[in-house]
């Protein structure tokens, strides 16, 4: 379906609940990632409903329907066997709004297979060349790379306009953003601007990438970026940038505090504004002792803290719990 709201998310839900009456439901062991699958066992959450709902349509925001909305919203997070969420964030804001009791709310960061995802060093020279071959990318190039959904809520459009001077300041830089576009901006609509700014060869948006061939993408790219700005949302991308040893930029909402530190010092730079974002892209750029020194202290954190192992562990006392009921 892709990313954000879509308009046949419904029939996708009526198919869930046709499949649950049939064979009936297991709170235990019924783990789901949207909203109306909450009222049938755990609800792992990403954000709020309404906040993303939003994005595509404004008016759910807004008035009577902002209001139910949300109404809504709380009464499947109160009717929910557990809460999981990955973000601090909203952690903190479902803390503080009282609905969910404390016994029923769990902080569980994104995590990472530490095993797949592994720095550079980790990885035969060739197979990095190849890799920056077949996207033309020279070995001296500075590479700052994002994966995800590209959209201006995830910060790429504030990431292009700036790029023309980022790259003025450091010649070796180049961009490269994977992934898939939201509904109402189109991927041809990103890759027409950067050629329409002279950016083509520096700014490159190659599409979608699948997920077997991220380490590799990762690994051979020197800076991670995250230029989202929600208070509320997890941020997954980060902990595989960690484990792939990147230095990675990020703006300062709870999640990315989380991972990297107030002051970056878990393996990255916290930024204030995407003005300031732009400002550490260009220093990592040009200094390879703090790019190695932050990447190295991101593969440590990641393997120390992140990875699946330690989040399964986290997971299966939750289910565990519940079994005891």
């Amino acid at each position: 379906m892709g990313i954000g709201l879509n308009p046949i998310r419904p029939l996708y839900d009526l198919e869930l609940l046709r499949v649950l009456l049939r064979y009936g439901r297991d709170k235990g062991t019924l783990h789901v990632h949207l909203h109306e699958g909450g009222l049938l066992g755990i609800l792992d959450l990403e954000g709020s409903l309404i906040e993303e709902a939003s994005r595509t349509y404004p008016a759910i925001n807004r008035g009577i329907l902002g209001s139910l909305g949300r109404r809504l919203e709380a009464f499947i997070e109160t009717s929910a066997a557990q809460v999981v969420v990955s973000s601090s964030g909203l952690f903190e804001a479902l803390s503080r709004s009282g609905h969910i009791s404390k016994e029923r709310l769990n902080l569980v960061p994104d995590g990472v297979d530490i095993n797949d995802f592994v720095p550079k060093q980790a990885v035969p020279a060739k197979d990095i060349l190849r890799w920056r071959e077949a996207h033309g990318l020279a070995m001296d190039d500075i590479l700052a790379v994002y994966v995800g959904g590209i959209s201006p809520q995830q910060g790429i459009d504030d990431l292009l306009d700036r790029a023309p001077s980022m790259l003025a300041q450091a010649p070796k830089l180049r961009f490269i953003v994977f992934g898939v576009a939201s509904q109402l901006n189109s991927l041809q609509s990103y890759v027409s601007k950067a050629k329409s700014m002279g950016l083509e060869k520096r700014v490159l948006f190659p599409g979608p990438l699948p997920f077997e061939q991220v380490p590799i993408a990762l690994a051979s790219s020197d800076i991670g970026l995250t230029w989202k700005y929600s208070l509320l949302e997890g941020s997954g991308k980060i902990p595989l940038y960690m484990a792939a040893g990147l230095p990675t930029v990020a703006l300062n909402t709870p999640a990315h505090i989380h991972y990297l530190g107030a002051d970056g010092s878990r393996g990255g730079i916290i930024s204030a504004d995407k003005d300031d974002a732009a400002k550490a892209v260009v220093t990592l750029a040009l200094d390879e002792g703090r790019r190695d020194a932050l990447g190295r202290r991101a593969r440590e954190v990641a393997e120390s803290e992140l990875s699946w192992s330690v989040m399964a562990e986290k997971l299966l006392q939750i289910h565990d719990a519940l079994a005891q009921y």
